[in-house]
């Protein structure tokens, strides 16, 4: 894992066009909505 890391650092690779949503920690379970609905690839949650 630390190298993926160093990776998405180094700008090797691009993981933030991955991510379709990003929301707080209390619409939790919105992001398992859109998950389950196929409308999410990567939802990342705020905490």
């Amino acid at each position: 894992m630390p190298k993926i890391v160093d990776w998405y650092m180094d700008g090797k690779i691009d993981i933030d066009s991955l991510i379709t949503h990003t929301m707080p920690l209390e619409d939790i379970n919105k992001g398992f909505d859109l998950m389950h609905a196929g409308e999410s690839i990567r939802s990342v949650v705020v905490y």
